[in-house]
This record gives C-alpha cells, sequence and structure tokens, in this order.
C-alpha cells in the first residue's frame, strides 16, 4: 500500500487502484463491524429503554470509540485519509442515531431533555470532539443534528411548559395561603435558633433547615424536583446598593427558600435556568420573554385570591415579594429580555371601506380622486414593529404594585384626615375665586373645632395601631431592613405630610381656642410615632 501511495502522481492507474482498494477494505470492515456495531446499540437500548440519559451517554461513547478504533486501524494500513472513511464512520454513527431519534420526540420532561442537551454540547462535543476533530468528523455531524433535534423538542415542550404549568396554573390552597405561610416559617426558625442558643449540635441545625426548605403545604409534588433543580445562573443578585432601588432584596430567613416561593416563579426560573445551557441567545430571549410575561400573569391572579381570603395589604406584599425574587434572579442571565414584535395595522381599512362606501359613484372615475384605487391606498395595512422587554415589565408592575401599596396603607392611616383635607381645599379655592362672599372654613359642618378633633384623634389611634402592623407584615414578606426601609419611607412622608397640612391650616384658619380643642399632634410628635 505504501508503494502504491507514492506512485497516484506518476499514474491515474495507481490512483485507481488504491481507491479500488480502499473501497474493497472498507466493505469488508463495513460486513464485519456493522452487525456488531448494530447489535450493540440495540443491546444499549433495550437495557435503558427508561433511562434516556444514560442511553445517550453509553450509546455516544460506544461509537465515539468504534470511530477511534476504526479510524487507528486504517491507518495502519494507509497513510493518506480518504473521504470513504468519514463516510464508513458516518454510516455507523448514523445507527444509533436511528435509534434515538425516535425517543428525542416523544420526551416530554423539559429536566430530561435539558440533561440530553448537556450531554451532546458538554461531555460529547466539548470534551471530546473538540480535542479529535480529525477522527470524530462523522460523529460530530450526526451529534450536532441530534442536539438539533433535542434543542427543536426541548424549545416546543418549553412553550408547553410555560401555557399549562405556569400561565394556567391553578394554584391549591396552600398555594396562597398567605401570611399563614411566612408565619409558620418564622416560628420554625425561631425554634431553630432557640435550639442552637440551647447547645444544640451544629448538624442537627442544617439538616432542620433542609428539612424547612422542603415545607411547602399543599403544594404540587414537582416543587421539590423544581427546587433541586435551580441551578446557576440561579443565584441572589447582591451587587445592587439599596440606594439604587427597592429590588435590593437579599433573602435572609427561611420562609425565602426556594420551596416558599410561589409554584409559577420557581418553575419560571427552573425553566430558564435549563433553557440558558441548552438553546442560542435569540430562541432564549423569545422564551423568557413569554415565560416572564406569563408568570407575571400568574402574580396578579394569585394575588385576587390573596386578596379575597385576607386583604390588600397581604396581596402587594406577596406581589412585591414574588417580583422582587423575579429580578433578582433574571439578573445573572446575560441576555436582553426584549423581544421585536411585527404586527399588521389594520385600523385604517374601516375608514378607508367607509370613503368607499360614500364615493361609490366615483368608482368609474379616470382620475385621482378614483374611489377604489383611494380605497387601495388608504386602506392598506401597515407594518409596526414594537419591542417587548420583560424585564422592564417585572420592573414596572414592581414600581406599579409599590405605588398602590403606598397609596393603600397611606389611605387605611390617614384617609379621613387627607379627605378633610380635600374639603378644606375646595372652600379655600372658593374664598379665592369670590372674595367678597368669603366662607368661614371653622363654621363649615364638617370643618368644626369638635368634628375636627374627632377625626385628629381616630387618625392619630389609626396610624399608632396600624404602623406596627404594617412593619410587622414587611418584615415577614421582604425580610430585609434595607427594602423594608425604603418601602416604608413615602408612608412616612405621606404620613408627615398630612399632619403638617392639617398644622398649616390650623395655624391659618382657626383661633388660638379652636386649636385647643381641636388638639392635633404637632410635627415632632408624629416622628416620634413613626420612629418607633
Amino acid at each position: 500500500m505504501e508503494q502504491i501511495e507514492q506512485r497516484i502522481d506518476k499514474s491515474p492507474e495507481y490512483s485507481q487502484i488504491l481507491t479500488d482498494v480502499q473501497q474493497c477494505y472498507f466493505n469488508q470492515r463495513t460486513t464485519l463491524v456493522g452487525p456488531s456495531v448494530t447489535s450493540a446499540i440495540n443491546d444499549l437500548a433495550a437495557k435503558h429503554v427508561r433511562d434516556h440519559c444514560t442511553l445517550m451517554r453509553s450509546g455516544c461513547a460506544f461509537i465515539i470509540h468504534v470511530c477511534e478504533d476504526e479510524y487507528r486501524l486504517f491507518f495502519n494500513f494507509f497513510s493518506k485519509p480518504t473521504p470513504l472513511l468519514d463516510s464508513m464512520l458516518e454510516s455507523m454513527c448514523n445507527q444509533l442515531y436511528d435509534i434515538l431519534r425516535p425517543l428525542i420526540i416523544h420526551i416530554s420532561h423539559l429536566e430530561t431533555l435539558a440533561e440530553l442537551c448537556s450531554i451532546m454540547k458538554v461531555e460529547m462535543m466539548e470534551e471530546h470532539v473538540q480535542h479529535s476533530l480529525t477522527e470524530l468528523a462523522a460523529f460530530e455531524a450526526v451529534c450536532s443534528q441530534m442536539l438539533e433535534d433535542v434543542q427543536e423538542r426541548l424549545v416546543y415542550r418549553s412553550h408547553i411548559y410555560i401555557r399549562n404549568d405556569i400561565l394556567g396554573y391553578n394554584p391549591a390552597p396552600g398555594d396562597v395561603a398567605y401570611p399563614e405561610k411566612l408565619e409558620m416559617m418564622e416560628s420554625i426558625s425561631e425554634s431553630l435558633k432557640q435550639g442552637q442558643t440551647q447547645g444544640q449540635r451544629s448538624g442537627s441545625s442544617s439538616s432542620s433547615s433542609q428539612e424547612v426548605a422542603q415545607i411547602n403545604s399543599t403544594t404540587a409534588e414537582t416543587s421539590i424536583k423544581e427546587q433541586s433543580s435551580i441551578m446557576t445562573p440561579l443565584r441572589i443578585n447582591t451587587n445592587l446598593t439599596p440606594k439604587e432601588s427597592v429590588g435590593s432584596y437579599m433573602p435572609m430567613s427561611p420562609a425565602d427558600l426556594h420551596g416558599m416561593w410561589y409554584p409559577t416563579v420557581r418553575r419560571t426560573l427552573v425553566c430558564l435556568s435549563k433553557l440558558y445551557r441548552c438553546i442560542d441567545k435569540t430562541t432564549f430571549q423569545g422564551l423568557s420573554q413569554e415565560a416572564l410575561s406569563m408568570c407575571i400573569h400568574s402574580l396578579l391572579a394569585a394575588s385576587e385570591a390573596i386578596m379575597k381570603r385576607k386583604n390588600l395589604m397581604d396581596c402587594y406584599l406577596f406581589l412585591v415579594k414574588h417580583l422582587l425574587i423575579l429580578r433578582e434572579q433574571i439578573a445573572p442571565f446575560q441576555v436582553e429580555f426584549a423581544v421585536k414584535e411585527t404586527v399588521l395595522d389594520f385600523s385604517k381599512i374601516k375608514d378607508a371601506a367607509v370613503g368607499l362606501y360614500q364615493h361609490k359613484y366615483k368608482l368609474l372615475a379616470f382620475n385621482s380622486s378614483n374611489a377604489l384605487l383611494q380605497f387601495l391606498l388608504e386602506g392598506t395595512p401597515h407594518v409596526t414593529e414594537h419591542f417587548v422587554d420583560s424585564k422592564k415589565d417585572v420592573d414596572n408592575q414592581l414600581k406599579k404594585t409599590c405605588e398602590e401599596f403606598i397609596h393603600h396603607v397611606t389611605e387605611k392611616m390617614v384617609g379621613n384626615l387627607q379627605s378633610f383635607l380635600s374639603k378644606v381645599d375646595v372652600i379655600l379655592k372658593m374664598n379665592d375665586d369670590d372674595g367678597a362672599h368669603n366662607v368661614s372654613l371653622r363654621k363649615q359642618p364638617f370643618a368644626g373645632p369638635e368634628k375636627l378633633h374627632d377625626i385628629v384623634t381616630e387618625t392619630y389611634k389609626k396610624v399608632k395601631n396600624i404602623v406596627p402592623l404594617v412593619e410587622r407584615s414587611m418584615s415577614l414578606y421582604l425580610s430585609n431592613k434595607d427594602t423594608e426601609f425604603i418601602l416604608f419611607k413615602p408612608i412616612k412622608t405621606n404620613i408627615q405630610q398630612t399632619f403638617q397640612n392639617l398644622s398649616e391650616v390650623c395655624d391659618k384658619h382657626y383661633t388660638e381656642e379652636d386649636r385647643q380643642i381641636i388638639a392635633y399632634p404637632t410635627i415632632e410628635q408624629i416622628n416620634l410615632l413613626l420612629s418607633k
């Protein structure tokens, strides 16, 4: 063979002889090895009939060894490569592909599909193919095709998962049992701390914490699997400072363990963490936008259920808690969560059709005022493009929820006083508009000193009683002093401003005797009350 290969440039006959010898060699190798490869692959398929990942790993490892052995054997007889070698090896690799593809297109579990992607991308392509590009060229082509099939199936099943298990999730009573779930977790946490101070073994604390992480009353059985599946880049982002936004959310209590998150939030983040490593960036951006949008819808539905069984405060804090979790957990993904959507705008067709009907006598006009021509020009649908950014949707929903929470708590504490001040503004505006007939504020039925005294006393009691409840609820849901401070600061400012406005009204429109009857608190007293 060496003598023939040295003479192939001297005569075409030598080249033909070499080709014939190589073809004979490959025919014999195919006859000899082919049935053994087929039998081995079938045996692996029968052995791992329920374990697709092990089958993929074992089958690929077997084919890699076959390719490497055949490559080395070929160069024991020949010194120059030939496309016939890759052709023979590719036919052997296709036997594995023919066994695996029918299984791949029937897999429904995202975990299995994600692991298959990892096996092919990391274990096969990066760890084997990249180190033996020449020897495994045929395997690389087949492996790439299998990877595309798995990715296509993964994207398809992700769409279904997002629609059915996130948007269509029907919460169990335990899923919306807020704040009872958090109170239960807090009591467990306190008992663990007490046990530590009493000299319990350090190991008992960690085991108890693991048990706590798995407690989630009446939630779906899949929650534990989803919890254990959370992987990089699912981590808390601690790079934000409290001054940047409310999103400085660093859970520090058992209530913030993955098992206590609302199921759709956990499912969304687990789904994204699996997709992030398995599919290309553009496809991931589209799926992540859809997943986050559906997750927000599910959180809004859950908050409405909480509002019906508890109150608005728990509803808003539930939303704030989980929107902060979403915001922090998607930060490590190094992608844009925005997609461009193209739609057809048919809004002008109706007006164009009306114009066509009104000018039907111009249908046959041979000029620019022809009604049919104008309908075609004016009624053509317009293509419009706009970007949908799910990360901004999370931020906007978080901002809206925080504003609604602040307004609700403020209204709950000083709503009566604010209503009184609104009526005062109306009276004062009337006096400004008609200066000749000024109306005395203190003589109005709603603004008498005794009446105002009752309003101020009631408002002060509400502030005194509700502020500790609000702080307790924020601590229970958010478990972070910086976040609680940022969220409570506007409420505190609103209360201070309301009493400041009252003080100005009383000083300007009431006598000293009236102010003694009203007995409104000073700003210093309000600050002291809010700082306790």
